[in-house]
């Protein structure tokens, strides 16, 4: 590794800094508030909100429409959908994952290239 240009450890660096920054952020939606889909209330993006966002929903509901809905409709006709639609449990899993593959990688190659 004593062979490496200070020009392949700035292009290893902006690599990490990169894969870091793509990898390591959430995307959120632009707007603070949206207005709900049933009452017309303008309401603040919540965590669940934004999760629907994620899951490219078009329509949201404030907690007080939304509250009503889980009210009206049996546990079971949503319970199968909370299984599969919350990233909250596996999130970042994949970035992780190119991160441990990239890493060594590129540093193998620019040894191997360098050496």
């Amino acid at each position: 590794m004593d062979n490496l240009s200070p020009e392949v450890i700035v292009v290893i660096a902006v690599v990490v800094v990169a894969v870091f920054s793509f990898f390591g952020r959430k995307r959120q939606p632009k707007e603070r508030m949206f207005k709900c889909s049933r009452c017309s209330a303008v309401s603040a993006h919540t965590p669940r909100t934004i999760e629907a966002w994620r899951a490219g929903k078009t329509k949201f509901f404030c907690n007080t429409c939304h509250g009503q809905w889980l009210r009206s409709h049996p546990p079971q006709a949503h319970s199968d959908r909370l299984a599969y639609s919350g990233r909250a449990g596996n999130s970042g899993c994949f970035g992780v994952a190119v991160l441990f593959i990239l890493l060594p990688a590129l540093f193998v190659t620019a040894w191997w290239a360098y050496a």
